[in-house]
């Protein structure tokens, strides 16, 4: 055969293996696409984020057929991969013209098989750009400018191959646990979770029923708390239009109604941009032409408070009187208690004073008793009595010589002259003399003061 219709015959065996991912290019040029299966899912990072592959995009192989081919040299090639990097691609480059060419025979297939094998997890793709020497048969698109959207380009690709491989098996619904295609179930974006498009759809439909709509609706397992997209209801809910504008209307609805600058008109609920630095309470509709209060949503009414905050001014002055009168009431009783303490505390007062002068408490009968020995010892310090030098008991001369016998002690002595100057200086026990010369008290006055305390 010559190479030209060996040439022929690999073309149509390449294109009858690959098909569409094998094709012509111009006259003599073919474009091979060559897709490979890593050994393990491999995490790729950009910055501080972070994605699990397990697909990778195709690397390409140019392939230029010329007039020695297969009988003299192998035909030259081009090896295109965007994500490698360009000393991994010069690298397989090395390994294709290594590779041992039997002159007469056709090579692309076993280049194609050879680089499968090659192609490995150690070809990933580095987050640095480092300058190689050139091979011009080493074409990539890699360098620090682009490598964000490589990163992009990469998870987004896995995720398509992830579905495509999904839906060409069967599954089994989480929910209804029927084996159904991979093609009838739908794959939630977020959690990746898979469940039958009736299960679903049942499912969208009781929660808008129940008035979920937005973020509220998550995934139906139990401890999954993602919710789903728009795009996922959309998909869920298929031709059946009508749910799904109620479940935009409902989302629109309440992401207005969290914005403090947006009001719901009562009268056409038409939405409503309300100035919010604004004095007074004034909305005015663009719908209906309907101005109200953006407080209370009834008509407008300037120098006017909402009827619902006059009830509770009301009612806070009425709760405010209560608490005067309430604190009123506490302090009466306090000064209530207050006295009845200070008077327990005076009787026990007047019972420790009592206690403590007992011994002068006296009765009316002792106090007499004592009183007229008081008298009796005054009216004998009044006559002409002197003490005894011995045994100082008071000895009473009525008359006679100054010679002196103690009856008590038989002591004698001389009786001694006193000036009537000096017994003025005594002070009886029934009269007290201030500075001024005033009588203060009496005895009998005194113990009398002082019984009255108890």
């Amino acid at each position: 055969m010559t190479n030209s219709e060996k040439q022929s015959d690999e073309i149509f065996a390449l294109q009858s293996i690959f098909d569409k991912k094998c094709h012509l290019v111009n006259n003599d040029q073919y474009e091979i696409s060559i897709e490979f299966n890593l050994n393990t899912p491999i995490t790729i990072q950009f910055n501080n984020q972070t994605a699990i592959i397990q697909y990778l995009p195709p690397l390409t192989l140019i392939i230029h057929y010329h007039d020695e081919y297969p009988s003299d040299y192998p035909p030259s090639f081009i090896l295109s991969c965007f994500y490698f990097s360009k000393i991994n691609l010069q690298k397989l480059c090395q390994k294709l013209d290594n590779y041992p060419f039997h002159q007469g025979e056709v090579c692309v297939y076993d280049w194609i098989e050879l680089i499968k094998l090659e192609i490995n997890n150690d070809f990933i793709f580095h987050t640095k750009y480092q300058e190689q020497e050139n091979d011009p048969r080493a074409l990539n698109g890699y360098t620090n400018e682009n490598v964000e959207k490589i990163f992009q380009y990469l998870i987004n690709y896995n995720h398509e191959r992830e579905n495509e491989q999904f839906q060409n098996q069967l599954q089994t619904c989480l929910i209804c646990t029927d084996i159904i295609r991979g093609l009838d179930c739908i794959r939630l974006h977020r959690c990746r979770h898979f469940y039958c498009r009736s299960c679903l759809n049942n499912y969208i439909q009781i929660n808008l029923n129940n008035g979920q709509f937005g973020e509220k609706i998550h995934c139906p397992q139990n401890e999954c708390m993602k919710s789903l997209l728009p795009t996922d209801i959309k998909q869920i809910l298929g031709n059946n239009n009508d749910l799904y504008e109620r479940y935009e209307r409902l989302t629109l609805q309440h992401s207005l109604e969290l914005m403090n600058d947006i009001l719901w008109c009562p009268r056409c609920q038409h939405p409503v941009l309300v100035n919010n630095d604004a004095d007074d309470n004034l909305a005015s509709c663009n719908q209906c032409y309907y101005t109200f209060c953006k407080k209370c949503k009834e008509i407008f009414h300037s120098q006017t408070l909402c009827r619902q905050e006059y009830i509770i001014q009301q009612l806070k002055l009425q709760k405010e009187k209560e608490y005067q009168r309430i604190q009123r009431e506490k302090e009466e009783a306090l000064v209530k208690l207050a006295q009845i303490e200070r008077e327990k505390k005076s009787a026990i007062e007047r019972k420790t004073v009592a206690q403590k002068y007992r011994q002068i408490v006296l009765k009316l009968s002792d106090e007499q008793v004592l009183l007229e020995e008081v008298l009796n010892a005054e009216r004998i310090e009044s006559l002409n009595t002197q003490y005894c030098p011995n045994c100082r008991v008071r000895i009473e001369k009525n008359g006679g010589c100054s010679h002196m016998h103690c009856s008590r002690c038989n002591h004698h002595f001389t009786w001694e002259t006193i000036t009537k100057s000096e017994t003025s200086n005594n002070t009886t026990l029934i009269h007290s003399f201030n500075q001024n010369g005033e009588p203060i008290e009496s005895v009998k006055e005194e113990l009398n003061k002082i019984a009255n305390i108890g």
